[in-house]
C-alpha cells in the first residue's frame, strides 16, 4: 500500500501543475502500475525478473522527473503561440511528447500487469521494452532540464529564437550530450500517429541496411552484395537495439554523399513511375530546360528594366531543368501541338489566371520534381492551376547562392513567357517545402529589393527561415527525428551555407562588382564577387542579383526589347530561351553534368578515405576531415584518370613488387618492406573480419584502399604488419602530411564503430569537430527572418503549414508573428503528430494525406479560389476542383 500512496502523492503534485491533457487523466494509474510492477518483480530471482525490477525503478524515477519538468514548461508554453486559435511552438511540442510517452508507458504497464502471471509471458521481450522506455524518459529529462534552466529564461517576450549571442558550440554540445539510441530503437516514432510508426520503422530498417551496402567492399560481386543486403536487413528487423546503434552511428559519422544517395532512392525509376500509376492523371507533364542566360524584366513601377545576368556561381553555366504539370490543356501551353489532336483528346481551355511556381525540398543537397510528383500531381488536379517546378542545382557542388540565382532566373523567365505556361500571369503563387520554402522566401526578398514584380502569394511548408546555429526548443527535437536526424540536418546546412572561418566568406561587401576571370574561377568559393549582398545604401538604380556583374537598368524605350541571348562564360549564342525536351533527355543531360564523385576528394584535398561504417572492410570518407575548399572543378573522367595514374605510381613504388614465376612471367606481389624479412612476415594493409586470405583478394583490397587513399590525398595511409597491431580495435594512425606535423590524428571510422567502448568517440566530439573552423553565411537572403522590416512588410499574403515535432517549427512560428506584426496577411497551421516531409508520404499514410489536403486548401485561398471539402479522398482518386 505504500507504493500506491506514493503514486497518488506524485500524481497529485503533477495534476497541480495545471495539466488537462488526456495523459494526465491516466498518470495516476501509470504511477500506480509502475509501483505495483516494481514490488511484483522484486522477489523474482531470475535474471529477467531482477532486470524488470530495476527497469521499473528507473522508469518510475524518470517518470517523476519528466512530469515535474513538463509541468514547469506547460505553464509558460502558451506565451509563445501564434495565437490562441493556433497553439504551437517548441515548448508545447515537448509537453506533447511527454504526454505521448505517458500514454505509451501506460499501454506497456497494462500489458505487463495483465500477462505477467501467464506461462506465456515473455520476460525477455518486456525487459527490453521497459529498459528502452526508461532510457527514453531519461533523454527527455535532459532535454527538458535544459529547456527549463536555459531556454525559458532566455526567451523573453515570447521570442523563440532569442539568444543570438550564444555560441554555436552550446547547441552542439547540448544536443550531442543527449543519449539518442532509445529514439531510434523500440521507441522510434512513438510521438507520431500510430499509422506512421510502422512506416518510420521500415525507413529506419532501410537506412541501416542501405548504409552497410553503401559502405560495403566494392570487390564483392552483385550476388554477394545482394545476399548481404538480405541478411543485414533481417537482423535489423528483429534486433531493435542493433538497429538503433547502427542508425546513431551512421547519423553521427556519415558524409553528405551518403545522405544524398540515400534520399535519392526515392528517385529510382520504379518509385518515380509510381505516382503516375496510382496518383491522379494529368494532361501535361512536360520536361523543359530554361537556358542559363541573361534575363530582362521590367520594374514593377515601369521606370526601367532590370537585367539579370545568368547564374554562374561555383560551377559552370548550365541549363536549368524544370517540369510543367497541369491537369488541363490550355491555349499556348508548352506541349500543345496544333493539328495533332483528335476527338478523344481533352478540350483545350483558356489560359489560367494563376500560375504556381514550386521549389522542392531536400536539404539543398538532394531530391527533385520527380521525387515530389506524388503530391504535385494532386496539387495540380485539386487546385486546377499549372505548376512550374524548378530543379535547381544542388550542394555541395553548387552551394549558396547558386540555387537562388537559378530560381531567380526561372522566375524572371516565367514572367516573360506566361503564355507558354498556360497562364495569363494575373496571379503568381510561389510554393516550397523545407529547403524550397527558404528559396522562395529569399527570392521574394530579392524581387522586392530589385523592384521586380513579386509573387501574389507565398506558401511555405515546414521551412527554415533562420540559418543560425542557436538553441531553440524546436531545434532540440532534431535528436529524435527519424526522417531528418540531427547529423543529417547539420551536414546539409554545412554543405549549402558553410564556409571555412579561416578563409574569406563567400558573401562580398556591398558594391563589389568584380568580374571573375577564367583563371580565377577555380577559387570562387572564397573569392568570387558574385554573391547576394545587401546594398541599400546605393542610390543609383542597380539590380544586385548575386552575380559577378551588377544588374543593369535601362530606360523605358529599351525595356520593350528583351534580349534572350544565352550566355555561357564569355561567349554568346542565339539559342532559344528554353527547350522543350523529354524526361529521358533531361536525365541524360543531368548525368552529363559535372558532379563530384562520392568516393573522391576534391582536388588538392589532403584527406584520407577512412574505413567505413560496416563490419566488413570498406571505405568511407570522413566528412569531418574533408577539406571544405571547393577550389577547382574537374570533370569526373579527368579525376578518374588522374587517380589511376597516381595509383599505378604508388603501387609500383611502395606497395607492389614483382617476381618471375616458373613460366618466366612477371607477376605482381605485395612488397614486404625489406628483402631480408621472413616469408611468413607478410605485410597487410588492414585486417578485416571474414575477408579472403588469398593474394588475389589482398591485392584487390589493397588496390581499392589505395585508390581511395590516393584520391583523398594520401595523407594518413599506413602499412601495418600483423604483429604490430596491438588489438583489432586499435585505430589506424594516419601518416602526417608533413614529417614535423603534430596535429591530432583521428581514429578510423570503421574502428570506432566496431571497436570497444574505450575507442568509440562520443557524438559530442564528432559533431563539434564537424563544424570546427566552419561558420554559416550570414545573409538575409539565406535567413529571411533577418531581412529589413521594410522589405518584410511588403511580403504578399502568406500561408505556412508546419508540424509540431519539426526542428523548423520555431522558425515558422517566429516568421508568422513577424509578418503579422508588420501587417502582412498570414496564416499558420501546426499539424499534429506528422513528421517533417509529410507531403512526400501522402501516398503511404492517410494522416499525411489529410495534411496534403490542408496544403491544397491554403494554396487555393492564395489563388483566390473557393474552398473545397478538405476531407481526404481515397488515394489515387482525383479530387474535384
Amino acid at each position: 500500500m505504500a507504493g500506491v500512496a506514493s503514486a497518488e502523492d506524485r500524481s497529485t503534485k503533477s495534476m497541480a501543475g495545471g495539466g488537462t491533457d488526456p495523459s494526465h487523466s491516466v498518470l495516476p494509474t501509470v504511477l500506480h502500475m509502475i509501483d505495483n510492477n516494481t514490488l511484483h518483480f522484486k522477489n523474482d530471482d531470475s535474471e529477467y525478473g531482477q532486470r524488470l525490477h530495476s527497469g521499473f525503478v528507473v522508469l518510475g524515477e524518470n517518470m517523476d522527473k519528466v512530469t515535474a519538468l513538463s509541468d514547469v514548461v506547460r505553464k509558460e508554453a502558451h506565451r509563445f503561440d501564434f495565437n490562441e486559435e493556433t497553439p504551437g511552438n517548441g515548448f508545447r511540442s515537448f509537453n506533447n511528447i511527454v504526454d505521448q510517452s505517458i500514454l505509451c508507458v501506460f499501454d506497456l504497464c497494462k500489458q505487463i500487469c495483465t500477462n505477467r502471471d501467464s506461462l506465456l509471458f515473455r520476460k525477455g521481450h518486456f525487459v527490453r521494452e521497459v529498459e528502452a522506455w526508461g532510457q527514453t524518459l531519461a533523454s527527455l529529462v535532459v532535454l527538458l532540464d535544459y529547456s527549463v534552466d536555459v531556454l525559458l529564461p532566455r526567451c523573453e517576450d515570447g521570442q523563440l529564437l532569442a539568444g543570438t549571442t550564444s555560441s554555436p558550440d552550446e547547441l552542439m554540445a547540448m544536443l550531442n550530450s543527449v543519449p539518442q539510441y532509445s529514439f531510434y530503437g523500440r521507441c522510434v516514432g512513438f510521438h507520431y500517429y500510430p499509422s506512421l510508426r510502422k512506416t518510420l520503422k521500415y525507413l529506419n530498417i532501410c537506412l541501416s541496411a542501405y548504409s552497410e551496402v553503401y559502405y560495403a567492399d566494392g570487390s564483392n560481386s552483385f550476388m554477394q552484395r545482394t545476399k548481404n543486403t538480405v541478411m543485414t536487413s533481417s537482423k535489423y528487423v528483429v534486433d531493435a537495439e542493433l538497429r538503433s546503434r547502427r542508425i546513431v552511428d551512421v547519423v553521427q559519422y556519415s558524409s553528405v554523399d551518403f545522405i544524398k544517395t540515400f534520399w535519392s532512392v526515392a528517385e529510382t525509376d520504379l518509385l518515380t513511375r509510381l505516382p503516375g500509376v496510382v496518383g491522379p492523371s494529368l494532361a501535361v507533364v512536360q520536361a523543359m530546360v530554361v537556358g542559363c542566360e541573361e534575363q530582362q524584366i521590367q520594374r514593377q513601377d515601369g521606370t526601367a528594366t532590370v537585367v539579370i545576368p545568368p547564374p554562374h556561381s561555383h560551377i559552370e553555366p548550365r541549363p536549368i531543368s524544370c517540369y510543367l504539370l497541369s491537369a488541363q490543356l490550355r491555349e499556348g501551353m508548352v506541349g500543345l501541338k496544333p493539328g495533332e489532336r483528335d476527338n478523344k483528346s481533352p478540350p483545350v481551355l483558356p489560359p489560367s489566371d494563376s500560375l504556381i511556381i514550386h521549389c522542392h525540398g531536400g536539404g539543398f543537397v538532394t531530391q527533385s520534381t520527380k521525387a515530389q510528383e506524388v503530391f504535385l500531381r494532386e496539387w495540380a488536379v485539386s487546385v486546377g492551376v499549372p505548376i512550374l517546378s524548378v530543379d535547381y542545382s544542388l550542394a555541395p557542388e553548387a552551394p549558396y547562392p547558386r540555387p537562388l540565382e537559378e530560381v531567380l532566373t526561372v522566375y524572371c523567365w516565367a514572367l516573360n513567357h506566361m503564355p507558354l505556361l498556360g497562364s495569363t500571369g494575373a496571379k503568381i503563387i510561389l510554393t516550397g517545402d523545407s529547403a524550397g520554402g527558404n528559396l522562395i522566401a529569399g527570392l521574394t526578398v530579392k524581387c522586392l529589393e530589385l523592384g521586380i514584380r513579386p509573387a501574389d502569394g507565398l506558401f511555405f511548408a515546414y521551412t527554415p527561415f533562420a540559418f543560425e546555429l542557436i538553441p531553440s526548443p524546436a531545434r532540440l527535437l532534431a535528436v529524435m527525428d527519424p526522417l531528418l536526424p540531427l547529423g543529417f540536418a547539420l551536414r546539409c546546412l554545412k554543405a549549402y551555407a558553410g564556409v571555412p572561418s579561416r578563409e574569406p566568406s563567400r558573401v562580398t561587401t556591398p558594391g563589389d562588382t568584380a568580374v571573375p576571370t577564367p583563371s580565377s574561377q577555380a577559387s570562387r568559393v572564397s573569392t568570387e564577387a558574385s554573391e547576394f549582398t545587401d546594398d541599400t545604401s546605393h542610390t543609383s538604380v542597380k539590380g544586385r542579383v548575386g552575380m559577378s556583374e551588377a544588374s543593369e537598368l535601362t530606360d523605358d524605350t529599351s525595356s520593350q526589347q528583351v534580349s534572350m541571348k544565352a550566355r555561357t562564360g564569355v561567349s554568346e549564342s542565339d539559342t532559344e530561351s528554353f527547350v522543350e525536351v523529354s524526361a529521358s533527355d533531361v536525365k541524360e543531360a543531368e548525368e552529363a553534368m559535372v558532379k563530384s564523385p562520392s568516393f573522391l576528394s576534391e582536388p588538392g584535398s589532403d584527406t584520407l578515405t577512412t574505413v567505413s561504417l560496416t563490419s566488413d572492410t570498406s571505405k568511407l570518407e570522413d566528412s569531418g576531415t574533408r577539406n571544405s575548399s571547393r577550389s577547382e572543378k574537374r570533370k569526373p573522367e579527368e579525376k578518374e584518370e588522374r587517380s589511376r595514374r597516381y595509383v599505378a605510381e604508388f603501387l609500383e613504388k611502395y606497395v607492389l613488387d614483382s617476381r618471375t614465376d616458373k613460366q618466366g612471367r612477371r607477376v605482381p606481389i605485395l612488397r614486404t618492406g625489406s628483402e631480408d624479412s621472413e616469408p611468413e612476415d607478410e605485410t597487410v594493409l588492414f585486417e578485416a573480419q571474414n575477408s579472403g586470405s588469398g593474394i588475389t583478394a589482398k591485392l584487390g583490397r589493397a588496390k581499392d584502399a589505395v585508390v581511395s587513399g590516393i584520391s583523398a590525398g594520401l595523407t594518413s595511409f599506413g602499412l601495418k604488419k600483423k604483429e604490430s597491431i596491438s588489438s583489432p580495435t586499435s585505430p589506424v594512425k594516419p601518416c602526417p602530411p608533413e614529417p614535423a606535423s603534430t596535429a591530432f590524428k583521428r581514429p578510423s571510422l570503421g574502428e570506432i564503430l566496431r571497436g570497444n567502448p574505450g575507442s568509440r568517440r562520443s557524438s559530442r566530439c564528432s559533431l563539434m569537430e564537424e563544424f570546427s573552423g566552419v561558420e554559416i553565411i550570414k545573409d538575409h537572403y539565406l535567413s529571411p527572418l533577418t531581412a529589413p522590416c521594410d522589405i518584410l512588410a511588403k511580403f504578399p499574403p502568406s500561408a505556412i503549414v508546419t508540424v509540431e515535432y519539426d526542428f523548423c517549427l520555431d522558425d515558422d512560428v517566429t516568421m508568422a508573428k513577424t509578418l503579422r506584426n508588420l501587417g502582412v496577411p498570414v496564416t499558420i497551421d501546426v499539424l499534429e503528430k506528422l513528421p517533417h516531409g509529410f507531403l512526400s508520404l501522402s501516398m503511404v499514410s492517410q494522416h499525411c494525406h489529410v495534411g496534403c489536403r490542408k496544403a491544397i486548401t491554403r494554396i487555393r485561398q492564395l489563388c483566390g479560389l473557393p474552398d473545397v471539402d478538405t476531407a481526404a479522398p481515397p488515394l489515387g482518386v482525383p479530387a474535384k476542383s
